[in-house]
């Protein structure tokens, strides 16, 4: 399920603790930072397989994100002067010690709007 606007919150408790959990929505667009740079390095080859192509540039230049028993990112990343592409990442909590892994990835122009997927 996706959320229309990043202020609505919702309460979810869980049926086996009393532990409330806080969902949310996407943020807005923001600009890529180095430690998220790295993150993205580290599903290149993941998007590659996945497209069945390699690429030679994999720079991400803005996201967004989404807290959920880990975090969902949404990458616009450079591969070449014209084109990108837009992949959607969960990255679990660093407890559980599981690997990011690409949830959607869709091909797109270098200029296109980077949308929740």
């Amino acid at each position: 399920f996706f959320y229309h606007h990043h202020q609505h919150r919702e309460y979810i408790e869980t049926s086996h603790c009393s532990q409330i959990m806080l969902a949310g929505g996407h943020t807005d667009v923001k600009q890529i930072t180095p430690p998220l740079q790295v993150k993205v390095q580290s599903v290149k080859s993941l998007a590659e397989s996945e497209l069945g192509e390699t690429f030679d540039r994999f720079e991400a230049t803005e996201y967004r994100s989404q807290v959920v028993a880990g975090t969902v990112y949404h990458f616009k990343v450079i591969v070449s002067d014209d084109d990108a592409v837009h992949v959607k990442v969960f990255e679990p909590l660093p407890y559980t010690g599981d690997p990011m892994k690409i949830m959607k990835i869709k091909k797109a122009k270098k200029d296109d709007e980077l949308a929740v997927m």
